[in-house]
């Protein structure tokens, strides 16, 4: 921890955004288990990659916090095409914050399927036609951002995917601002852990006061996975509808994977239900009542 944060956001300007793009990220202060996740009074911004369970993610908490900006960053989905697709998913639920492309890594590694895993995506989960790029400028994201938490006294921004966009932003947001993110630091790295892979210098040059939360290491099947009982549970109007609907296109993109970033979203509703494990938070409860805790924050609205 580190003391003197008096710098708040609503003495920024959006000049004063502006220069920060060349700024560096700051540390930021870390939560602990057995402190509040967050007030129910700080602004959440979302830093996303558009994968299946980002949309899990982001059903969870539209009914519970406020919501105030998305930013898509390149992993999983493009920026382009993940911001539409985005933007589509949160009018489900009716009025919706502003969904901001953010940036690509210079550099990322080469995967021979994530091609197939991205096209499926960008179409959540093939449920769309077609995927359509969005016309937004990614050059204004630092402005767009910072016009999305004009007035937040408090913000908290949680990092779904990759971190390549928060570097360029996240020093504008103030000193007071708290990162909570899925998977693991660079120091805890492991190669299940994509964000971190995607985009190793951003990874390492992430903000050392980081709450990270990943899941316990998978045994021979994977353990805190989606099911379908799961989805079938969700329920089958507005935004866990047309998540149902489009899980169930192509139930073989999520059947094998796990619920990582619905850990991450999780802990923002329910902190006491993690426990640390090394660096990071993993879940204190077992699989089934967080599988439970996940489609009652969905089906909150």
């Amino acid at each position: 921890m580190t003391g003197g944060r008096t710098q708040r956001l609503t003495r920024f300007s959006l000049t004063t955004l502006a220069l920060a793009l060349g700024w560096t990220a700051v540390g930021l202060p870390m939560f602990t288990a057995d402190q509040p996740a967050a007030s129910t009074s700080a602004c959440l911004v979302v830093d996303t990659d558009a994968g299946l369970d980002d949309y899990r993610a982001l059903a969870m908490l539209t009914p519970a916090r406020e919501l105030r900006a998305v930013v898509v960053t390149e992993g999983i989905s493009g920026v382009a095409a993940g911001t539409t697709a985005v933007s589509m998913f949160l009018a489900s639920r009716g009025a919706t914050p502003p969904v901001i492309p953010g940036l690509a890594s210079p550099a990322p590694p080469a995967y021979d399927w994530l091609p197939a895993v991205r096209a499926g995506a960008e179409r959540l989960n093939n449920f769309l036609h077609s995927a359509v790029p969005t016309a937004a400028d990614p050059a204004r994201l630092s402005h767009a951002l910072g016009a999305a938490v004009h007035g937040c006294n408090r913000i908290q921004v949680l990092v779904l995917g990759p971190w390549t966009s928060f570097q360029r932003y996240g020093s504008a947001l103030g000193r007071e601002s708290r990162v909570v993110a899925s998977g693991r630091s660079f120091a805890e790295n492991n190669p299940d852990n994509f964000n971190c892979e995607y985009d190793v210098a951003a990874c390492r040059a992430a903000p050392a006061r980081v709450t990270f939360v990943d899941l316990p290491a998978p045994g021979p099947t994977p353990s805190y996975a989606p099911t379908e009982a799961m989805v079938a549970a969700l329920h089958r109007t507005g935004m866990p509808g047309l998540l149902r609907t489009a899980l169930l296109v192509d139930p073989s993109q999520w059947l094998e994977t796990r619920l990582w970033d619905d850990a991450a979203a999780l802990y923002l509703l329910s902190p006491r239900s993690f426990t640390p494990e090394g660096r990071h938070l993993i879940p204190a409860v077992p699989e089934s009542r967080f599988r439970a805790q996940v489609v009652a924050a969905i089906n909150a609205a």
